[in-house]
């Protein structure tokens, strides 16, 4: 057997052990998040300081959580089925599940969606984890009041027809030193972030023949760009 294979037997087992720990935490963490909304419905009763308490443990539990659900895309892969998906309807679904946080700070989610474009080949659930990810970046990095645009087109790009998919902001922007290290593992400007969104997005496109960009300036905003090949080849 060789080293490689070794190697890569170990990486298996160690993704195996990753995915099963992390279930294990996931369970108790589960009760914990539970038992502080219990407290929290009795927060007419509660002195301030109790309250503000609960707060930073339910932001502490929630990040967690975040950690867990990033990790475990490292520690198994979800099953990789396709089908021919309209990305608008992706995208209207995930724009739902969203917009409650987003009018938490009053932020406008905008929609332009190109009804023209076609059906792509695609996994469902993995292009709705990654464009979630991406617009919830998107109202992470806005000010309070400002908008989030989402809009679907096709574009020809050196002779070749793509779909794409874009999420843009005005927000605080990205610095020029960083937007060279944005992909990498566990790399992050946020406090509370784990650096592992942006990778698992490139990662989860790439499986599906996808490609991930993003133009940014500090103080201006950003934009990330999703291109499928019109025909998936």
């Amino acid at each position: 057997m060789s080293v490689d294979t070794i190697q890569s037997n170990k990486l298996k087992l160690l993704g195996k052990l990753t995915a099963s720990l992390l279930h294990e935490i996931r369970n108790p963490l589960s009760a914990i998040m539970l038992n502080l909304d219990l407290i929290k419905y009795y927060n007419s009763e509660l002195p301030p300081e109790v309250i503000e308490s609960v707060d930073d443990c339910q932001k502490a539990t929630e990040r967690i959580e975040d950690l867990i659900q990033n990790l475990l895309q490292y520690a198994r892969r979800s099953n990789n089925e396709t089908d021919w998906i309209s990305i608008n309807d992706i995208t209207r679904q995930a724009i739902n599940l969203l917009i409650i946080r987003a009018s938490k700070r009053s932020i406008d989610l905008k929609i332009e969606l190109d009804d023209s474009v076609p059906k792509v080949l695609l996994n469902e659930n993995k292009f709705l984890q990654v464009i979630l990810n991406l617009i919830s970046n998107a109202i992470d990095a806005s000010h309070n009041k400002n908008s989030v645009v989402v809009r679907t087109l096709s574009s020809v790009i050196d002779e070749k027809q793509f779909v794409i998919w874009e999420v843009k902001d005005n927000g605080v922007g990205i610095a020029e030193t960083d937007q060279q290290k944005i992909f990498e593992d566990f790399f992050t400007s946020k406090p509370d972030g784990t650096g592992l969104g942006l990778p698992v997005c490139k990662s989860l496109l790439e499986e599906m023949n996808a490609k991930l960009n993003f133009s940014s300036k500090l103080g201006v905003g950003s934009t990330f760009t999703i291109s499928f090949p019109a025909n998936n080849n």
